[in-house]
């Protein structure tokens, strides 16, 4: 299983405040990680900083001692951008895999169809993930004692269907070890999902710990405007939407 991360007084600068922090944080890693908070939060900037692609202003950030970096994460990151005409299946082969590979990861996130179609002319949804593929196919390349997936809005634009394939494939790496941290805003999707749960507002730590502990009625109305709770069933905790507290 792969080491927790430990962050230490990290903070991020800004025109006027900081953008992020300072927070003190240890992930555990080998669990469902489930980074949550109102837009402009600051998940997109934490998940920056623990990927390696954003240095903190301060503070210190505690990875396996000698990993490069290019052996310990995959990033899955908000934005993707691709304007060459690749099929699905040679956008995932750019993780250095084999067409087999990148086809089989494809087939796991319920894609397999359009292995052979170019990227230009799949949907916003299918394009999302063709990308979550070719991260998910980098990440198995990497040792799960070593290695975390890092995961902005993976979610984003599929529907139940595709999203509950792109939820038990981060399962699947989690279980096998690997750090999983996922930054998403469909909660009644992540919420089942979920193991631990790390709350960031306007840049600062709020609260983390397990779903229910976090996720209380008090601060999903606060930070996001809804009347709801989530209630712990056997088959995990399920968040119980009401209703919204605020006129749109």
């Amino acid at each position: 299983m792969s080491p927790s991360l430990t962050l230490e007084n990290i903070w991020v600068a800004g025109e006027r405040a900081p953008r992020l922090g300072p927070l003190s944080l240890t992930l555990p890693a080998g669990q469902r990680i489930l980074l949550a908070g109102p837009n402009g939060a600051g998940k997109s900037t934490l998940l920056a900083v623990l990927s390696g692609d954003l240095e903190g202003s301060g503070g210190t950030l505690t990875w396996p001692p000698s990993s490069a970096w290019a052996q310990r994460r995959a990033v899955l990151t908000q934005r993707n951008t691709l304007d060459h005409p690749f099929t699905a299946e040679e956008v995932v082969c750019l993780a250095g895999v084999s067409g087999a590979t990148a086809r089989a990861v494809l087939e796991e996130l319920g894609a397999g169809a359009w292995a052979q179609t170019p990227y230009t002319r799949l949907s916003g949804g299918l394009a999302r993930l063709v990308h979550l593929a070719r991260v998910l196919a980098h990440l198995d390349q990497l040792d799960p004692t070593a290695a975390w997936g890092f995961f902005d809005e993976p979610l984003a634009h599929l529907d139940w269907r595709y999203a509950g394939a792109a939820l038990r494939a981060l399962s699947r790496r989690a279980a096998a070890g690997y750090g999983v941290v996922v930054a998403a805003h469909e909660l009644n999707l992540a919420v089942p999902w979920a193991e631990h749960v790390v709350l960031l507002c306007a840049g600062r730590l709020e609260a983390e710990g397990a779903v229910g502990a976090v996720l209380t009625p008090d601060r999903l109305a606060e930070h996001w405007g809804i009347s709801g709770h989530v209630d712990r069933r056997d088959e995990g905790a399920v968040l119980i939407l009401e209703g919204f507290t605020e006129a749109g």
